[in-house]
């Protein structure tokens, strides 16, 4: 199929999302100068506004990668993983393979590698919430229900955004050698849990819940509490991580 795109300012918000602005002024930037943008950047705009395929143009356009310096952003390109360098291991080191949930972290970790990141930092009073939790747990301590923490609130706050904002619940993942963007039904969050082991080492669990975003915030305390409980008492199973 071969088409012009007839609304290229709407095409970008579709594809681009936050970085609609940003993917505009590269635009602009491209139709005064076109060697002022980088070169994927160009051969990206020459087929957006000269007929070229729009199925082809919005499978670059979802493979984008979120702009932190020009010269690594490009339209239909990848973070790149550092290079895994060899280890020496010294004649009094002795090498042990992880498995288990430990293994699924080690995992998760090194993709993350790939995932492009961005920070967005906002200010607010939190005298209300610091109110309305002491009601709750008034209400909770005297059914002997547990306690409320500020980090189950900002939990549950996150659940709320990404259900107002479902581009947030999205991945990235090349399906049949194509770049493609998951869209999730769900949201599985995921809680770090500091667990001290019995010789006194540290590690971190990262269980999740699945399906929070169906539960009422009584449902998700529970689930919540429960994860917890389990990695402190050292009873999760693999199917909590995954």
């Amino acid at each position: 199929m071969s088409d012009t795109i007839p609304n290229i300012s709407a095409f970008i918000e579709e594809n681009f999302g936050a970085n609609a602005t940003y993917v505009e002024g590269l635009l602009a930037r491209y139709q005064a100068n076109p060697n002022s943008v980088d070169e994927s950047w160009q051969e990206y705009f020459s087929q957006l506004l000269n007929g070229g395929q729009v199925q082809a143009a919005q499978a670059d356009a979802k493979a984008v990668v979120a702009p932190t310096e020009r010269a690594e952003t490009r339209p239909s390109g990848s973070v790149q993983k550092p290079a895994k360098i060899g280890t020496q291991i010294g004649e009094d080191t002795a090498a042990k393979p992880i498995t288990g949930p430990a293994k699924i972290i080690v995992e998760n970790m090194e993709q993350s590698l790939t995932v492009p990141t961005a920070t967005s930092v906002r200010e607010m009073p939190v005298k209300l919430l610091e109110e309305n939790r002491r009601l709750i747990n008034e209400h909770l301590q005297a059914r002997g229900r547990g306690k409320l923490s500020f980090t189950h609130i900002i939990a549950w706050a996150i659940i709320k955004a990404v259900n107002a904002y479902p581009r947030m619940n999205t991945s990235y993942a090349e399906i049949d050698g194509k770049p493609a963007r998951l869209e999730h039904e769900s949201v599985n969050l995921g809680l770090a849990i500091d667990i001290e082991k019995k010789d006194g080492s540290r590690t971190l669990l990262v269980p999740n819940i699945k399906g929070a975003d169906k539960m009422n915030f009584a449902q998700f305390f529970a689930e919540y509490n429960d994860r917890v409980k389990r990695a402190r008492d050292g009873k999760l199973e693999i199917a909590d991580f995954q």
